[in-house]
């Protein structure tokens, strides 16, 4: 999971989402706590709304000199003191951490932005779960890779529509997804992979 490869770094999470950012905070807290045996101490514990989150808490909340520092919905730089290793804020805050912009492109289906790593998620009854592409839109890669890298959108659709035995509704809606987590571009009629 994309938590884990933030357990060892500063991060703070740019998204506008209430839900996601919740999700995303509680799942960092369980996760760290597991790895770390370190209590957690939330900054802004007051923001929080609980029916919003339909899991029961797996880790202490206690605030010591200890305790890691998690940040929940951070309005400006002052309520991120230096040791905070995770927060979350729907501003691009000016503090040298890794930053990962959630968007979201469907119901309860989020893509975290990391570096230049597209990583799709959807929540699930309060946990992140990541999407790995099925073997549908891995062969829609390959096909567009065997082409070039780049093709035209009717030829995409008649190949892999044979390929894949599905019809080509079917697979223009998966092209769509691929153009929605940035792993093609579409311009006009023509497909090109984003490497």
């Amino acid at each position: 999971m994309f938590l884990e490869r933030l357990l060892d770094k500063k991060s703070l999470v740019i998204s506008y989402y209430y839900s996601a950012n919740l999700t995303l905070l509680m799942n960092f807290a369980s996760l760290y706590y597991r790895k770390t045996g370190k209590n957690i101490c939330i900054g802004n514990f007051g923001k929080i709304k609980w029916e919003f989150y339909p899991k029961d808490v797996d880790f202490p909340i206690k605030c010591d000199e200890n305790s890691a520092f998690l940040v929940f919905e951070a309005e400006n730089e002052n309520e991120l003191p230096e040791k905070f290793i995770f927060a979350t804020s729907y501003k691009n805050l000016k503090v040298n951490a890794i930053k990962v912009r959630v968007e979201k492109f469907e119901y309860n289906t989020y893509k975290a932005i990391i570096e230049d790593e597209i990583i799709p998620f959807k929540i699930v009854k309060g946990e992140i779960n990541e999407i790995k592409l099925a073997n549908d839109y891995t062969e829609l890669l390959n096909i567009i890779k065997e082409l070039g890298g780049e093709c035209e959108m009717k030829d995409l659709v008649n190949i892999a529509s044979k390929r894949l035995n599905i019809p080509r509704d079917e697979v223009k809606e998966k092209i769509l997804f691929l153009k929605e987590i940035d792993k093609i571009d579409i311009e006009g009629k023509k497909i090109k992979l984003i490497l």
